[in-house]
């Protein structure tokens, strides 16, 4: 009776080891289907989840692994929440290697939202009052920011906001040149020392049309005047 019981016994076990393997021969069957259709149906969808799933087997925990986010040459576009906080992270801590405590560092936000990763600059930080000439500590900014940013293909937009205090004199006839010219500066700046590829990178500006806070009082119009750098989500 005791040898019987034993055979049952061994024979359970063995079934529960092949319903197993079978589970998981299944499930490979399944990725392996699913992978074959991303690669007919959408290739760029493809292309970002194997460059996912390498990143996460190779140790990466989702980063990928050829320089995308260490200033090399190789160029990878970042996709997902995960990467852009990441992204967002590098920015952070080579911005934190020369602003210390020092204006520039109160004067740059980095955070992410529906377009991208944003690095958000108050306009005293870059430009003097009503000038568009980049201050040295913004020409040291943008050599930390192109670091980062130049071994991914994200397309890069650079925005310019004013206040809604009309310009009366100096160099510029209205608050669409001021912003303008100084989004421009900034991209001339990052094709030049980036080296960021001029096809990667597009300038706006939007004047006083696109406050973040009503012009109602100088503190408020101080956080109006600004220039975002806008990493996207998606290449160009």
């Amino acid at each position: 009776m005791r040898r019987s019981k034993n055979n049952h016994q061994d024979h359970e076990n063995l079934e529960r080891w092949l319903l197993t393997y079978a589970d998981l021969i299944t499930l490979l069957l399944a990725f392996f289907i699913m992978m074959y259709t991303f690669s007919k149906q959408d290739a760029q969808k493809y292309e970002e989840v194997s460059a996912y799933l390498k990143a996460i087997f190779s140790g990466g925990a989702g980063i990928k692994q050829k320089g995308a986010l260490t200033g090399t040459q190789n160029v990878e576009l970042l996709t997902g929440k995960a990467l852009l906080e990441a992204l967002k992270e590098k920015i952070n801590n080579e911005l934190e290697a020369i602003a210390g405590e020092s204006e520039l560092k109160n004067s740059i936000n980095i955070f992410t939202d529906e377009r991208g990763v944003v690095i958000r600059i108050m306009d005293r930080a870059f430009f003097d009052e009503g000038k568009a000439d980049l201050k040295k500590g913004a020409r040291d900014a943008l050599d930390k920011i192109s670091y980062v940013i130049k071994g991914i293909k994200n397309h890069i937009r650079i925005e310019g906001h004013t206040d809604n205090t009309p310009i009366s004199k100096g160099e510029f006839k209205s608050n669409w040149e001021l912003s303008v010219r100084r989004a421009t500066e900034v991209v001339r700046y990052l094709i030049e020392k980036g080296p960021i590829l001029p096809e990667r990178i597009s300038a706006a500006g939007y004047a006083e049309f696109r406050p973040l806070v009503n012009n109602d009082t100088p503190e408020n119009k101080a956080l109006n005047r600004r220039v975002e750098i806008i990493i996207e989500k998606t290449a160009m």
